[in-house]
This record gives C-alpha cells, sequence and structure tokens, in this order.
C-alpha cells in the first residue's frame, strides 16, 4: 500500500485534483493524505485586527476544505488523512510528503490565490522527489 499526499486550496482546480487523487488512491490502494496550508506570506499571526480575521477565515476555509475531501475519500472506501498547516506552501507540501512518504503528489493547475499555487506547483514539480500530477482545468 502506497501513499498519496494532495495539496488542496479548496479551488475548482483543487476539487478536480481532488477527484483524481481520490481516483488514484482507489486504483494504487494507497493512502490518500490531504493538506491546506494557511499561506503565510498572506495570513501571518496578526495581533486584534481586521487582518487576524483574515487569517481565522483562512484557518476555517483550510479546515473545512480539508473535511470536504475527507468526505469524498470515505465515500470511495479510500483511507484518507487530513491536516491543515502554516507556512510556506510549496516548503510545507514537499516537507508533509517527505513525512508521509509520498509516492505522489497531486496539486491542481491553479488555486483560489492563482499568484501564488501556480508558484506553488511549479516549486513542488521542480523539487519533489516523488511523482508529481498537476491537474488541468479540463480534468
Amino acid at each position: 500500500m502506497g501513499s498519496i499526499l494532495l495539496a488542496t486550496d479548496g479551488s475548482e482546480y483543487a476539487r478536480r485534483a481532488a477527484t483524481r487523487a481520490i481516483e488514484l488512491a482507489e486504483e494504487r490502494d494507497a493512502t490518500l493524505h490531504v493538506i491546506c496550508v494557511v499561506d503565510e506570506r498572506r495570513f501571518g499571526d496578526p495581533a486584534l485586527s481586521s487582518a487576524e480575521l483574515a487569517t481565522i477565515y483562512a484557518e476555517d476555509h483550510a479546515t473545512i476544505t480539508v473535511d470536504e475531501v475527507t468526505r469524498m475519500a470515505e465515500a470511495s472506501d479510500v483511507d484518507v488523512e487530513g491536516d491543515t498547516q502554516h507556512g510556506l506552501p510549496h516548503e510545507i507540501i514537499l516537507d508533509y510528503a517527505d513525512e508521509v512518504d509520498a509516492d505522489l503528489i497531486v496539486v491542481g493547475e491553479h488555486g483560489d490565490h492563482e499568484e501564488h499555487f501556480s508558484g506553488v506547483g511549479r516549486e513542488i514539480t521542480e523539487s519533489a522527489v516523488c511523482e508529481v500530477v498537476v491537474v488541468d482545468g479540463g480534468t
């Protein structure tokens, strides 16, 4: 049994990537690990400000996103584990892939924060030591 990591941000591209990751986990009899990273460049740890509310919203969104994919995977009888973390997305995703010994990382082509996520996908593709699948908008 292998391990697949889905990096998600809740965008439409990420939902397509989730569907593909679940299919791959079924085909490979693999455990699906799902991570959503709250980007510290956008959502740091401010003290009692409107930015703090945005950070809380981002954290809630990350949790909801991981829970949604977890429910999708469980409905397909795929073993699934989810996590949310703060940091630089590509660094956290690559570290998490190492931690769970991922054979494959699945990401969407673009994300909610396109200027960041497209760079994230590129960084992951260039730096990962395992296979990477980038799911485009037409998949």
